[in-house]
């Protein structure tokens, strides 16, 4: 129960931001009834996985930040979020890779050994690649999953050079495929990521919720107590207050024995610059833009991803959403993501229309006709998308979330840029302010 004081409101934790990682830390301490006050300075929680609705003169469309998807395989999706309430829909186990004018289907042969079979002799990866992915895979999914990030630590596109595949086969597959993950076309992400995601690709499923990402926080929302959670509450500063910390947040202020900053790198570093003694590591980021047209017809007709097997741009990957869920878009209409990940491109075509327009030949050639009539309706740029995780940056696979007396850190920019970062780098600092604060 909040308590009024004099100056202000108090409470045991404060938790600044409303992301995976600021929800999935409120949620650890409120399965063991601690007391808590979550302030989100945007207009609902999510952070980065957000879906919008996106109203037009034949129906509303929905319309996620950027191309994002669940992998089930996460290990500490299945503990946040119900997926039979999420009504999960899922992506065909494998991809359309478009190489020297054609679309080939490339499919996960324990899942679809049938096209796996039939799309043998496809020019993606010579049949030398196609048992070296056998040995790789077989590599990456020995022992548990936390091994994984103690393997060498080198470029992704060394580490596929080191396995031994040949060049072709990195350019038109690996590239277009873990570059759109990591929305780094050069490859330059550790290899420890490279495996992880690998991992979770394998054991797993590729999905999205049937009404939109944004139903992922907002599930985690929904199990918290009523009035713990404030929107629209930007946060100005910390203040020490004896042995906890105030925080000044939108003209109130809230007193706390522990305070979370679940917040992005620079916004956390930004809040500790008062203080001279604490610090977070700094965080760089990969950016990426998506298109999100409204078509008659869709280009395909599988819920699968398309990939640019040839790097000729500006479009890394589209998929068709409605497709892998109905509720993406009005009944008799279809929605299709563009993805670009260049981030030349991106600078050098600012313009929202100009990106579209350096889209659409590529989309011809890819379609013919079918995305002739394709209307753009809304483009995400997203600067802030994903933290680098350069070889140097995963050096330490996970940050320390303790960050000063009483005060924690978390975010996937502390630990793995994913979904599965963020949740679990939200429940590690739950953890620690448990154990620091016995009840």
């Amino acid at each position: 129960m909040l308590r009024c004081l004099d100056r202000g409101m108090a409470t045991d934790t404060i938790i600044i931001g409303g992301g995976l990682a600021g929800l999935n830390c409120a949620r650890v301490l409120h399965a063991v009834g601690r007391e808590f006050v979550l302030l989100e300075a945007s207009d609902r929680c999510g952070g980065r996985v957000r879906t919008d609705r996106v109203d037009t003169n034949d129906g509303t469309y929905l319309v996620d930040r950027g191309f994002q998807v669940l992998l089930t395989a996460y290990p500490h999706a299945a503990e946040a979020f119900d997926y039979d309430a999420l009504d999960l829909c899922c992506f065909y186990p494998g991809a359309l890779v478009f190489h020297d004018g054609n679309l080939h289907r490339v499919a996960d042969p324990r899942r679809k050994p049938g096209d796996a079979l039939r799309g043998f002799r496809t020019p993606i990866a010579t049949m030398r690649d196609k048992l070296r992915l056998a040995e790789f895979s077989l590599r990456v999914l020995a022992g548990p999953v936390e091994n994984v990030w103690e393997r060498p630590n080198l470029r992704s596109i060394d580490a596929l050079r080191e396995a031994g595949f040949d060049q072709a086969t990195i350019d038109r597959f690996f590239r277009p495929f873990f570059g759109g993950v990591f929305f780094d076309p050069a490859l330059d992400t550790s290899s420890r990521m490279l495996e992880f995601v690998f991992r979770m690709f394998a054991q797993g499923r590729v999905c999205v919720p049937a009404g939109g990402m944004g139903r992922l926080p907002e599930q985690i929302e929904a199990g918290l107590p009523a009035g713990a959670v404030r929107t629209g509450a930007s946060v100005d500063r910390l203040e020490r207050s004896g042995g906890g910390w105030t925080v000044h947040a939108g003209g109130e202020r809230w007193d706390a024995g522990s305070v979370v900053i679940a917040a992005e790198g620079d916004s956390t570093r930004r809040l500790l610059d008062r203080h001279a003694d604490l610090e977070a590591p700094a965080v760089t980021w990969r950016s990426t833009a998506t298109i999100s047209y409204a078509v008659d017809t869709p280009p395909t007709k599988d819920p699968i991803l398309v990939l640019d097997g040839e790097s000729e741009g500006p479009v890394n990957h589209l998929a068709t959403m409605s497709a892998v869920s109905g509720e993406y878009a009005p009944r008799g209409r279809h929605l299709v993501y563009a993805n670009v990940i260049d981030p030349d491109v991106l600078a050098s075509l600012p313009d929202d229309a100009a990106l579209d327009a350096a889209c659409r030949p590529q989309l011809r050639r890819w379609f013919g006709d079918e995305m002739d009539g394709a209307r753009m309706i809304h483009v995400d740029r997203i600067d802030r998308a994903l933290p680098n995780q350069s070889i140097e940056r995963s050096a330490i696979p996970r940050w320390p979330v303790r960050v000063g007396e009483g005060l924690y850190a978390c975010g996937d920019w502390l630990e793995n840029a994913s979904i599965d970062g963020a949740l679990s780098s939200g429940k590690r600092c739950a953890e620690a302010v448990l154990g620091d604060t016995p009840a």
